[in-house]
């Protein structure tokens, strides 16, 4: 399960289009997956064997949490940036207030920071309200993880019922290489949640992944990604 954030960690109209749509399968960004390729990237093979693969499906709850989580580290901290100049600049206009109260522009400039503040806060919420009802529809849908020395890959796992249907396309298998992209990783007691670039999350359940694949899977991403790779206690 891929969920594509790809302006301001989410927090844009583009983002609540998207998933008013309903995203499809792996919840790409159909522009992006379509623009054409370098040709070394289309020809990439991982290297040797691989480390390890797992079955998994995410629930809905699952995206919720690894969604806030993502908010919280990237998205939060701008909007607190925005809060605090707009409350410092509608101080500005109390004091002018304060000192003028006939001053109609005052008070509308303040009501305009205030509005500010509330709008940026509100379309945080509201955009993870629209995303999780929009990716409620694939709960039930099915993803291999395989993992590499040098990447890992992401593919959809159709049903012999699918792929026989008249209207059947499938899904290319996202790989995402080690040596060439932004790659966080966020670890806490429910999930692996990983973050592209910081606009595309990928989120990995523990529930589906034995104790062997979660040790292998966090020593190899450790080593690979050092600082990047974060646990949480949450």
């Amino acid at each position: 399960m891929e969920i594509d954030i790809s302006k301001n960690g989410g927090n844009t109209e583009e983002t609540i289009v998207k998933a008013e749509k309903v995203y499809e399968r792996d919840i790409l960004d159909k522009t992006e997956e379509n623009t054409e390729k370098p040709e070394e990237e289309k020809k990439f093979v991982p290297t040797g064997e691989p480390l390890t693969g797992f079955d998994y499906n995410v629930k809905n709850e699952e995206e919720e949490e690894a969604f806030t989580i993502f908010q919280k580290k990237y998205v939060y901290k701008r909007n607190w940036v925005i809060t605090a100049l707009f409350a410092a600049v509608s101080l500005m206009f109390v004091a002018s207030i304060i000192k003028n109260p006939e001053g109609y522009l005052n008070w509308v400039l303040c009501f305009v920071c205030l509005v500010m503040i509330f709008t940026t806060w509100f379309n945080t919420f509201r955009i993870k309200k629209y995303l999780m009802k929009a990716l409620a529809s694939l709960e039930d849908d099915k993803y291999r993880f395989t993992l590499y020395d040098d990447c890992f890959k992401i593919e959809t796992v159709f049903t012999e019922e699918e792929m026989q249907a008249e209207d059947f396309v499938p899904v290319k298998p996202r790989i995402v290489r080690f040596e060439d992209i932004s790659l966080n990783i966020i670890e806490n007691a429910r999930l692996f949640i990983i973050i592209l670039r910081k606009e595309t999350i990928y989120v990995l359940s523990k529930r589906v992944i034995d104790e062997a694949d979660q040790k292998l899977l966090r020593n190899k991403l450790k080593e690979v990604l050092g600082e990047d790779y974060e646990v949480s206690e949450n």
